[in-house]
């Protein structure tokens, strides 16, 4: 049960920031803050940095938190590879599709707020059943899947900038997954913008180490309790598939939302991957 003097701050932190995150959108989108994109870099050190504050002030659990030799050894070299990785899959893809023509496939003639709704909907769809098959595919493919997803997985912790732990070819196809419907759709910059903001709030956000609730909206988002639980170490909980909106798992059957955090953070048989500054093993994990 949580104390009466700490629900301000587990139930207004989510609804506040999603709240600031669709304003920083809409005052981007009609030019209020500058060029389209331009302010992005400050609204992401304003969300981070309280973020981080509240992390250090008051964590969920101390053992989950960061720690300077996580964030140096680890989650920092993490953040570089995956980030150029980003950026390097972006140019392949978009250079790609422009030089092959046809696409897209049909132009949607939308508001951009539709839009958006539409490419956060799409790629969360795909990334979900990809995401699902990695944890529960059986086969080559299945287990693959897995050995590039693992390194997000090893960690017993959660928090913010645990979020850039994974396997650059993780990350490699989750960028593809996230533009497939920006590429068949041709949806606008404005929408585009807005879906790439809200996908990395969210990815913030899931990966928080503070007891910050989101109630009713639950049912809309993948916000921090859901994505938790994923983490998970007890596989009967370790669900919730999505990124960023929670209703694939709802549909599917795999919205999951006990009344407790987890006991224990991370993967069942730790024992049997590398150790977290073991580079060469950890990322030879899917060639094994």
């Amino acid at each position: 049960m949580i104390e009466p003097r700490a629900q301000w701050r587990a139930y207004l932190f989510y609804p506040l920031a999603l709240v600031g995150t669709l304003a920083f959108i809409h005052a981007d989108i009609h030019g209020w803050l500058g060029p389209l994109g331009k302010a992005y870099p400050l609204y992401l050190l304003v969300l981070i940095s309280a973020m981080l504050a509240l992390e250090r002030i008051t964590p969920m659990r101390r053992e989950w938190g960061m720690t300077k030799k996580s964030f140096l050894h680890r989650d920092l070299p993490m953040l570089v590879v995956n980030g150029a990785t980003i950026a390097a899959t972006t140019y392949t893809v978009t250079w790609l599709a422009q030089r092959h023509g046809g696409l897209p496939l049909h132009k949607l003639a939308l508001p951009w707020q539709a839009e958006a709704v539409c490419a956060l909907l799409l790629s969360d769809f795909l990334w979900y059943w990809v995401h699902r098959y990695s944890h529960e595919g059986t086969g080559w493919f299945g287990r693959w899947l897995w050995k590039t997803h693992a390194i997000h997985h090893l960690p017993g912790e959660v928090y913010v900038f645990m979020h850039a732990v994974g396997h650059p070819i993780n990350t490699a196809y989750v960028r593809v997954i996230l533009m497939i419907p920006v590429i068949l759709f041709g949806f606008s910059p404005e929408a585009v913008f807005a879906a790439s903001v809200f996908n990395g709030f969210q990815g913030l956000v899931s990966h928080f180490n503070v007891d910050s609730r989101a109630g009713w909206l639950n049912r809309l988002f993948m916000g921090t309790e859901l994505h938790r639980f994923h983490h998970s170490a007890n596989m009967d909980e370790a669900k919730n598939y999505a990124a960023t909106v929670s209703i694939w798992d709802q549909l599917f059957g795999t919205y999951c939302l006990p009344s407790s955090a987890p006991e224990k953070l991370g993967v069942v048989d730790r024992e049997s991957y590398p150790q977290d500054l073991q580079w060469g093993k950890i990322l030879s994990i899917p060639f094994r």
